[in-house]
């Protein structure tokens, strides 16, 4: 049966060759055939408009008509244009130079429909290779024989409503495998009939990142494992459900199955060395990093990652290269001649540091790259088309069997998939429940409830400071109304005040007025008095 499909496959895509060989042949003969007819056969009579002779025709030709038409009567002598031989030679130059215009628009229409033959020609030919792309339907046919029982087999993880991952179903009892980076929120299983299961993780293996899930359900189809060797370079692949509308996607194996290497940890800093070995100093910090985060700020000074001491960038060079990417760290860091520490979960140098941006945009171009893209301990490299959120599921090979479990996109032409040679054990072991997330994360959840312990110890008083503080603000701003109150009642006797202010001078100055004509007048009338007594007036 496999030798018979891959016959068949081999067939098809013979088929195709052929197709586009003999198309290819016709063409040479069709255009060999009208070189021989001088264009005759494809040439399309010019038209007697002069606009068609006009736009046919070429610049060169132009220039040599208006040489005909008027340039030639101007060179004859004077008086002598009557002349029988003039006449000839003028009629015979005229029907050559006709002839010749002719000739080169009958050519030229020729050239054109065999350039319009040409490129319906190619057209076609396009057609036909887009029929036998690895993406298109005519293609996809060959594998359906293949991908029927391993199609039943892939179902859909599901957090909400969002697709995060695909699942290959390993036991009938409900025991799905999947991709354990991509997992997030509250889980599911789409089935094929569309009813979404709760999915439950029931373990983890960190080294291949896969997940074991289990659903209330009996009776899944499994697909069937290979027993072959991992698939070398060069094998025809497919992965169900991993293309658009559900289809199938087709690949080939293009690198054998090896170990593939972490991403170095990165904290997200530049830096330099501190004065006199007192550790580094933060230059800058680079955007979205942990480092960020963590709120590391440009010029601290890094004297400690967790109890190792630093006192040079040599020193947080080889203190990280102790640990792996994701690990927690404690920084103790020096700043305004203060100590406190920071606690941060360290990055891939791959996906964060500047030197990686531009192969990290390139990578990502036409497809979304999984979060864990390194650190397997055997994989092998295809090019089918995938994403982040269709692996987990399994790849087969043209006997329909599944060779492997897609475990990452890795870049913009390459994916990675864990051979089966790798699954069978984590399988039974995720089944234990000895790899329940709970015990392998178990030192991280060790350490973050320590980091909790240590809050809570340290801030402990906290909530009561919170209530006095509360109580004196309360207080003050009691006291704060109280004197806003005041201070409108002051404000409301002091405009009563000014009003009276302003009558009681309003009366004062009339007051003074009539003070001063009294004065004035008594004044005048004690002189007319004295005038009176001495006599003098």
């Amino acid at each position: 049966m496999k030798t018979h499909i891959q016959l068949t496959a081999a067939a098809v895509l013979l088929f195709f060759y052929l197709v586009a060989a003999v198309g290819a042949q016709e063409s040479t003969e069709r255009q060999n055939k009208e070189n021989s007819n001088d264009g005759k056969t494809e040439a399309v009579q010019p038209s007697d408009k002069p606009e068609a002779g006009k736009s046919e025709s070429s610049d060169s030709d132009q220039d040599e008509k208006g040489d005909t038409d008027s340039g030639l009567a101007d060179k004859m002598p004077e008086g002598k244009s009557d002349n029988n031989s003039g006449e000839k030679s003028e009629s015979k130059k005229s029907e050559d130079q006709k002839k010749g215009a002719e000739d080169s628009e009958t050519k030229s229409l020729a050239e054109k429909a065999r350039t319009s033959f040409r490129e319906r020609f190619n057209s076609k030919k396009s057609e036909s290779v887009s029929k036998f792309s690895k993406q298109s339907d005519q293609f996809l046919s060959i594998f359906d024989p293949i991908l029927g029982s391993v199609n039943a087999s892939t179902l859909q993880v599901v957090s909400g409503t969002r697709q995060v991952a695909l699942g290959t179903v390993v036991d009938a009892d409900g025991f799905v495998l999947t991709k354990a980076s991509e997992l997030k929120g509250k889980l599911g299983v789409e089935m094929p009939d569309g009813k979404v299961l709760e999915a439950k993780v029931v373990g983890i293996d960190k080294p291949t990142d896969l997940a074991l899930l289990k659903i209330e359900a009996t009776g899944l189809p499994v697909g069937q494992w290979s027993a072959d060797p991992t698939p070398e370079t060069g094998r025809w692949l497919a992965t169900p459900k991993a293309g658009e509308n559900g289809k199938a996607t087709i690949g080939v194996v293009s690198v054998n199955a090896r170990e593939i290497p972490p991403s170095k940890p990165f904290i997200g800093i530049m830096m330099e060395d501190a004065p006199d070995d007192k550790g580094v100093r933060i230059t800058s910090v680079i955007e979205r990093s942990p480092a960020d985060f963590a709120d590391v700020s440009v010029d601290d000074v890094i004297f400690k990652l967790d109890d190792i001491e630093i006192k040079n960038a040599r020193d947080v060079r080889e203190a990280i290269g102790q640990y792996d990417v994701n690990d927690r760290v404690t920084l103790g860091v020096l700043r305004d001649d203060k100590e406190i520490e920071l606690r941060l979960n360290l990055g891939e140098r791959d996906k964060i540091s500047p030197e990686s941006k531009r192969s990290n945009m390139q990578n990502s171009m036409g497809s979304v790259l999984s979060r864990r893209r390194k650190k397997f301990p055997l994989a092998f490299q295809h090019d089918s088309m995938l994403n982040s959120k269709t692996c987990g599921g399994p790849i087969v090979d043209l006997s329909g069997k599944i060779v492997g479990i897609n475990i990452a996109r890795a870049g913009r032409v390459s994916s990675l998939a864990i051979p089966v040679s790798e699954i069978r054990d984590v399988i039974e072991d995720l089944k234990t429940g000895e790899k329940a997330p709970e015990k392998v994360n178990a030192a991280e959840i060790a350490s973050i409830s320590r980091e909790l312990a240590e809050m809570d110890e340290k801030h402990s008083d906290l909530p009561n400071k919170k209530s006095v503080l509360e109580q004196k603000y309360n207080q003050e701003r009691a006291r704060v109304e109280e004197l806003n109150k005041s201070i409108s009642d002051l404000k409301k006797r002091l405009k009563v005040i000014e009003e009276k202010k302003a009558v009681f001078g309003n009366d004062l100055k009339e007051l003074k007025k009539e003070m001063s004509t009294i004065e004035k007048t008594r004044q005048r009338l004690e002189a007319d008095l004295e005038k009176l007594r001495i006599g003098s007036r």
